[in-house]
């Protein structure tokens, strides 16, 4: 009809006129019509796209389709109803042409409306338009604030295809950056993260994976500022409790998962790095200073082949090309997180750290904590109370890691947590299950039958001794040994908690984690430094240890039950085995209640009656292992023992101990001398290298020279038959005063000398680096591990005097130490006296050294800097050998060194291996 309508007026003649203006009139009402069709697409439009907001549908009829619907209108009816006034062949087949043309414009609006008017299409154009920008950031920033406020429509919507989902979280989080980093608002930022959280919430059956996994890789990225990371925090939260009550746990984990994650990342920002011991720049210890040979430089030597790093082509790559790798797959937070960090590597950040910001985030911490504890899973099916309900086994077990994983990153950090929430709450929970997840009792499984082809499930017990043991594991490699300790001493509490209501499998799991503790950190170590704080987080543990051994069976001596594992854990700190042994004994006899608690004043500190059956054979046990080692300290305090127990039986009337004991000591002596005959045979007596290299070779056994006149002064006790209280044999000047034996020992060529260097921190703490000759460092400690807030120099407070004491300790070593007795007297309870030390075990001066060094050291001493700088600095400098110099003679010889502000060094691990003979570790120390 057209083509008719086209060549119509060539035939006409004279008559076409009036015919020509109807056909033109015509067409333009043709075209009118028409144009009410794209009105009727985008009503459509307009009804599919409601489900999300009037900004997508904005995004649809925009100002491009606007103006092609304008020119349509024009060409159609405009410009035909303008030639109509004036017809001719020729405007009629202008009319006309425009009238396709409109057909064609209109047809291609309709068409193109109708393939826009889709989520898929809405989220490739949005997320084109904004990861790959023509030319500046698109055209201001409302535009660029319209778009990501539509692709947040779209992540709020559950109706939108999982991958173009993804796209849309995806894109829009960069987005959210890109304003950020452009200088908007961090609060209308934080509010945009809010509305999206509300939207995902008011959902019935949505699909929040990719929206999480977004949400938290943002969070973690502008976790500078504090309103975006409570916003995340909130959002995520609030979609974990929500998905957890309709039942979809793995999303809920996935949120909780990512909880952490945005508040371990603000923790990082709020809380300071204290790692004083890499941080500080110390010179060489001026203790031993070893001369460093001169590197030779040749032209014919070959130079080291130089390590070129991996280019970093994933950065050169297209954003748009990155994005759609990521979204091909479930979403990675850390994938994400990467991304971020290449698209932004400037971060948000409110202001510079500030020491006003600690209690943020120690608030931060505990509100999360709290927070988590209160969505924590039912561990077992029967278990009631629990808002969390139950969600199989491995429910509870990744709450607990979950809540393990949020303390273990600021040790990781080396960020050390003021408050011990996580523990408390984990303790609290612990102590609520114990004998509620114990077994109904079974005939015993010998041989594993019933589970040798099972999967064995965790016990809440072991997931909560599991997290307990990792903290503590992470705070003592963060350099946080008061913090390990209190950690080692919940453990303690718990495992005692259990062996006293009977719950013997949660004692043996909570002491397991404690041995495994002791043995990941001290016992696998080569470093002698790392080994003294083990020990001193030993010797901290047996100090609170006698409660679980009263609890558990004293006849119990499996190789693998909970009472040998506590006695196993001296021997994991070599070097300081025997004085811990001394003291894991001396807890044996209090639990026992042969010897008094140290907490319970008692006027008389008699031990009550004797030794029980299965301490005495024990303790002859023992005896025979230990009688000739290097030190004698243990097996001292084992023969004053039995020593002690034959004196309460002879008193009794009761010689039998008495005659067993000579009789033994006499059978030991003769094997060692025997031995020690053999041995003198040799020719060429062996050097320990090749003592160490013959393992089928025996080593012969010597024993300490005033232990065998202790061991005789015993047998000729025993066949007296004497009523007088005993009294220990005495060395040629036994008890001299400890400052005339550490002037001497300073002047000898072997004696071991190392650094102190005082330190102020960037907290304003004021710390004791010691430095050792192997270059080990380590911070000085009292005897509960502390070191932060305790000391200080100058002359007013108690800082001064605690400094003092903890130094005087540290400086005399083994040396204070009662070498009549080995230190050992106190062990007696009285029944065997030590005139030397006065049944104290120590040297008398130690109190004397400490005043003397306060007043002649200490009270000189630079005072700490009214404000903390960013490095810590080096304040004072002096040796051991300086010290006593300084306290045994008329005057300081010399001022500690002061040193000025340093720069930052990082210690080389693995250094100095070997064991310091004058080791400066005693029981009371530890």
């Amino acid at each position: 009809m057209l083509l008719v309508v086209w060549f119509m007026p060539i035939f006409t003649g004279t008559d076409a006129g009036s015919y020509e203006a109807t056909a033109i009139a015509a067409v333009a009402a043709i075209t009118a019509a028409l144009l009410v069709v794209v009105p009727a697409v985008f009503v459509v439009a307009i009804q599919t796209l409601s489900q999300f907001s009037w900004r997508t549908v904005r995004v649809l009829a925009d100002r491009q389709m606007a103006a092609w619907v304008v020119l349509a209108a024009v060409v159609g009816v405009c410009v035909p109803l303008g030639l109509a006034v004036n017809p001719s062949p020729l405007t009629t087949r202008i009319a006309f042409t425009c009238f396709i043309m409109s057909i064609l414009i209109v047809a291609w609006v309709t068409w193109n409306g109708a393939r826009h008017a889709t989520p898929e299409w809405l989220v490739h154009h949005v997320s084109d338009n904004v990861l790959r920008p023509r030319g500046r950031w698109p055209r201001g920033r409302q535009k660029a604030a319209r778009r990501v406020a539509v692709l947040g429509d779209l992540v709020g919507s559950p109706r939108v295809p999982v991958r173009e989902h993804r796209l849309a979280a995806v894109t829009w989080v960069i987005g959210l950056a890109a304003q950020t980093r452009a200088g908007a608002d961090v609060d209308d930022v934080a509010q945009a993260l809010r509305e999206v959280g509300a939207d995902l919430s008011r959902e019935v059956s949505p699909d929040h994976q990719a929206a999480i996994a977004a949400i938290a890789a943002f969070g973690m990225r502008m976790s500078g500022s504090r309103s975006i990371n409570e916003a995340v925090v909130d959002v995520l939260f609030d979609l974990a409790v929500q998905n957890r009550a309709s039942g979809r746990h793995q999303v809920a984990a996935e949120a909780l998962d990512a909880v952490v994650d945005a508040v371990s990342a603000r923790l990082t920002e709020v809380t300071p790095q204290q790692r004083v011991l890499t941080v500080v720049h110390l010179p060489p210890s001026s203790a031993d200073l070893q001369p460093t040979a001169p590197v030779s430089r040749s032209r014919l030597a070959i130079p080291a082949p130089r390590v070129i790093p991996p280019a970093q082509t994933e950065r050169d790559r297209p954003t748009f090309e990155r994005v759609n790798d990521i979204v091909r797959q479930p979403m990675n937070v850390a994938d994400l997180n990467e991304l971020l960090t290449d698209l932004s590597p400037d971060r948000a950040t409110e202001q510079p750290f500030s020491r006003n910001a600690l209690p943020h985030g120690y608030e931060l911490l505990e509100a999360t904590v709290d927070r988590l504890v209160s969505a924590l899973t039912s561990p077992t099916p029967s278990s009631t109370g629990w808002s969390g309900g139950h969600h199989e086994a491995s429910g509870f077990t990744a709450d607990v890691e979950r809540l393990g994983r949020l303390g273990r990153c600021l040790f990781t950090g080396h960020r050390y947590s003021r408050c011990d929430a996580i523990e408390t709450h984990l303790e609290t929970v612990a102590a609520r299950l114990i004998r509620v997840d114990t077994a109904p009792y079974m005939p015993p499984d010998r041989t594993g039958w019933r589970i040798a082809h099972l999967a064995r499930r965790p016990r809440p017990a072991s997931v909560i001794a599991t997290t307990l043991r990792d903290l503590a594991i992470e705070a003592f490699e963060a350099g946080y040994d008061r913090r390990a300790l209190l950690t080692g001493r919940r453990l303690l509490s718990l495992a005692t908690a259990a062996a006293v209501a009977g719950d013997d499998v949660a004692t043996h799991l909570y002491t397991e984690a404690i041995y495994i503790f002791i043995n990941r950190t001290t016992y696998h170590s080569r470093s002698a430094a790392v080994v003294e704080r083990g020990a001193l987080i030993i010797a901290g543990l047996i100090r609170e240890s006698d409660d679980l051994r009263r609890a558990l069976p004293a006849e119990d001596r499996h190789p693998d039950g909970a009472a040998s594992m506590l006695r196993m854990l001296p021997w994991q700190a070599f070097g300081f085995e025997f004085v811990l042994a001394t003291a894991a004994w001396q807890s044996e006899l209090r639990a026992a209640g042969w010897l008094p608690g140290d907490r319970i004043r008692q006027p008389d500190q008699t031990p009550a009656g004797r030794l029980s059956p299965c301490l005495y054979e024990m303790a002859f046990e023992e005896l025979g292992s230990h009688f000739a080692i290097s030190d004698s300290i243990y097996p001292t305090a084992l023969l004053l023992t039995l020593w002690a127990d034959a004196v309460v039986a002879r008193t009794d009337g009761d010689n039998t101990p008495a005659i067993k004991l000579a009789a033994y000591l006499a059978n030991q002596l003769a094997e060692l001398d025997n031995d020690q005959d053999d041995w003198d045979d040799l020719d060429d007596p062996l050097t320990d290298d090749e003592w160490n290299s013959r393992d089928d070779l025996p080593r012969p056994e010597f024993i300490n020279a005033h232990l065998r006149r202790i061991v005789d002064t015993v047998i000729i006790w025993a066949q007296s038959e004497t009523s007088a209280a005993p009294v220990v044999p005495s060395v040629n000047e036994g008890a001299r005063h400890l400052l005339s034996v550490l002037a001497e020992a300073a002047r000898n060529p072997g004696f071991q000398n190392w650094t102190y260097h005082g330190v102020a921190d960037t907290e304003g703490s004021s710390l004791v680096v010691i430095q050792y000759p192997d270059e080990e460092l380590t911070l000085l400690r009292n005897q509960e591990a502390g070191a932060r807030g305790l000391f200080a120099w100058g002359y007013s407070g108690n800082g001064p005097h605690t400094l003092a004491d903890a130094l005087a300790t540290h400086v005399a070593g083994t040396l204070r130490r009662c070498i009549d007795c080995f230190g050992a007297s106190p062990i007696t309870g009285g029944l065997i006296d030590c005139p030397a030390c006065a049944n104290s075990g120590q040297r008398p001066g130690l109190d004397d050294l400490a005043m003397l060094l306060v007043s002649r050291v200490i009270a000189s001493l630079p005072k700490d800097p009214a404000s903390p700088s960013v490095l810590p600095n080096v304040m004072w400098t002096t040796t051991r050998a300086e010290l006593i110099q300084s306290a045994t003679g008329p005057r300081p010889s010399r001022t500690p060194r002061t040193r000025p502000v340093t720069a930052r060094r990082r210690v080389q691990p693995g250094r100095g291996v070997g064991q310091r003979a004058d080791t400066p570790t005693t029981p009371d120390q530890q």
